[in-house]
């Protein structure tokens, strides 16, 4: 048994090492991807595509600076969050204030897809740039003021034994039981998914009375459709690292044995890669859905090899240029 539980941790760390570099390399083209489609008419003329673009640069800098220490840390057992204290205290921060705030713009999109497919024109007003732009930075504040700082204050090295490691955590225990019983399995896990629920059964509903149904155009109802996706994923990747943590911060009549501990640990590192795999799927979601984001992730790609070839085109002839001219010089 206890060859088997061990056994279960290092390939468990593996995946993580070898799945989460993966995760990290999707992510940052899917968050890039995302960022230049959506710059692009007719979608960057949508108002929806500010929160869009807003969670394409929390994602983006979020996997390289916090995943891949993570995977560091958990996967290769180079414990970097804990080489001292200030960077300890950022790192937490960080986490905290980025997942906060896509949870925070993901419901400002819902609220956002509601308000557009009402038939009342003040409604659809609240649809606009300069409210998104708004909603944004007050959502930004507030994640940073809820979580960012709270984590910045709580959390730092702690010794981990008599050996003279230490290991990046809170000092409040009070803190850590409500992110593990109240953050993640809310946040992270069940309210994702309501809302999406409550805001696609209403929206459907304001559809179906439209009169004029052109008022809901079809790249409205596409955006939509790819967030629906998008926080059904979300949810079912998020769901098992809420519950370990949850189970793990539960109170035990008595203690885990060794083995025990280490099938958890394995639950946890498998539970913490498909966590990340959220941060890098919205650009895939937005292409199996949309047919519009296909189509501009198309012209995106074309316009790049075209540059890149004229590039080496142009190298190229300087390149043939300047030894023609050394060679006639010579003569």
């Amino acid at each position: 048994m206890s060859f088997s539980a061990n056994t279960f941790l290092a390939v468990s760390r593996q995946i993580l090492v070898y799945g989460g570099l993966s995760v990290v390399s999707f992510g940052i083209f899917g968050s890039v991807m995302i960022l230049l489609i959506f710059s692009r008419k007719p979608l960057n003329e949508n108002p929806c595509s500010k929160y869009i673009r807003a969670n394409a640069i929390l994602s983006l800098f979020f996997l390289p600076f916090y995943f891949l220490p993570t995977i560091l840390t958990h996967g290769l057992q180079i414990n970097v969050l804990a080489f001292n204290t200030s960077f300890c205290k950022f790192q937490s921060s960080y986490a905290g204030f980025t997942i906060t705030s896509i949870f925070i713009i993901n419901c400002f999109i819902f609220f956002d897809r509601y308000v557009i497919s009402s038939r009342s024109v003040r409604m659809r007003s609240y649809s606009s740039k300069h409210i998104a732009q708004t909603l944004i930075t007050i959502g930004l504040c507030i994640a940073f003021g809820l979580i960012g700082i709270p984590a910045a204050i709580f959390y730092e090295n702690i010794p981990l034994g008599p050996n003279g490691s230490y290991i990046c955590a809170s000092r409040s225990n009070r803190f850590l039981l409500c992110v593990a019983m109240i953050y993640f399995p809310i946040l992270e896990g069940i309210l994702p998914f309501i809302l999406a629920v409550v805001f696609w059964l209403l929206t459907r509903k304001q559809v179906r009375t439209v009169h004029n149904k052109d008022l809901v155009r079809r790249l409205d109802r596409q955006i939509t459709r790819m967030y629906l996706f998008h926080i059904l994923i979300n949810t079912i990747a998020s769901a098992p690292f809420a519950i370990i943590n949850l189970y793990r911060s539960l109170p035990l009549k008595t203690a885990r044995t060794q083995d025990q501990e280490n099938t958890v640990q394995s639950f946890r590192l498998l539970g913490l890669w498909l966590f990340y795999v959220q941060y890098c799927t919205d650009f895939y979601i937005y292409l199996a859905v949309s047919n519009e984001i296909g189509k501009q992730a198309v012209e995106v790609l074309c316009f790049w090899c075209r540059q890149r070839i004229t590039s080496i085109t142009y190298n190229h002839e300087m390149t043939s240029l300047r030894a023609g001219t050394k060679t006639s010089t010579q003569y």
